[in-house]
């Protein structure tokens, strides 16, 4: 968050994984703008669509009409995985592909912070953008530092266990977060300790990491908790979990925590949650099909 890095470095460990938004983008025959996410609308100019982070980003770029957008998602939004974030840079890079991730990147976090007023962190453009598995450094002069995490990925996926807790976030991230940064102090520990995590993981010192998780949570549980997430992650602590965190700014969305593989099917049963897979994913947003004629 601004409030934060602007005066003192802020720090985040961060991976992307194998669930995806995709966007599409194709010449509308009639003229019109066309979008199709959870609603539709048929729109004569850009600057008339009710989506503002879409109506952003194609004023950005020129398009004001004869344009037609879909999205869809393997999770559903609001739940803590950067869908919004993944949402903008996606759609950046379809109307404009050939520029860097750093330009993605920041160009999404101008969009959703500025256009959007969404008062939100860097850190999800960056991942969506980067891909992979990275520590980043959030700088006072807006520069970001990227720095990825080498280690055996392969062991970490087999240790993490993520769950759905199957409710979205309620209200905005922004004044979740806006919240959080009040207290510098509890800021500056969850940057050191997600610089203790990036040195733990590049040693595959896994229990480590999850100890870092765990101290994080006692940090963040007091923005970001409820009885029955408490309740849940208690339980998955007594059944062998060395960690966990709430993905996102809080309030709903999935559980993620590190723990030895052969306790993941208890503390599944414990918590009676929805499991999701995920592995991580080297390469960020990417063009998997691009029609010279747009």
């Amino acid at each position: 968050m601004p409030a934060f890095y602007r005066e003192e470095p802020g720090c985040v460990v961060s991976a992307t994984i194998d669930q995806y938004v995709y966007v599409m983008v194709n010449a509308q025959f009639e003229g019109r703008v066309l979008a199709h996410y959870r609603a539709t609308e048929d729109v004569a100019h850009a600057r008339d669509l009710r989506h503002d982070r879409m109506r952003a980003c194609l004023l950005s770029a020129g398009l004001i009409d004869s344009i037609e957008v879909a999205s869809i998602a393997d999770v559903p939004g609001s739940t803590g995985l950067g869908s919004s974030s993944a949402f903008t840079v996606g759609l950046l890079q379809a109307l404009r592909p050939g520029a860097t991730p750093e330009s993605y990147a920041a160009h999404a976090y101008q969009i959703e912070r500025a256009d959007c007023d969404a008062a939100i962190g860097k850190q999800d453009h960056y991942a969506a953008a980067f891909g992979g598995l990275n520590l980043y450094h959030f700088l006072p002069d807006e520069t970001v530092e990227v720095a990825p995490i080498d280690c055996d990925y392969k062991a970490l996926e087999s240790h993490l266990l993520l769950l759905y807790t199957g409710a979205s976030r309620q209200g905005d991230a922004g004044q979740v977060l806006a919240e959080q940064v009040q207290d510098r102090g509890d800021v500056r520990d969850l940057a050191r300790l997600a610089t203790a995590f990036a040195h733990a993981l590049g040693q595959n010192d896994l229990r480590v990491c999850g100890s870092a998780m765990n101290a994080a949570w006692d940090i963040k549980r007091q923005f970001v908790g409820s009885e029955r997430i408490d309740a849940w992650y208690r339980a998955a602590r007594w059944e062998g979990a060395w960690g966990g965190k709430l993905c996102g700014a809080g309030g709903g969305g999935f559980l993620l925590f590190l723990a030895p593989p052969e306790r993941h099917a208890a503390i599944t049963r414990a918590l009676g949650l929805r499991r999701v897979p995920a592995h991580v994913v080297l390469k960020g947003s990417t063009v998997v099909y691009e029609d010279a004629r747009l």
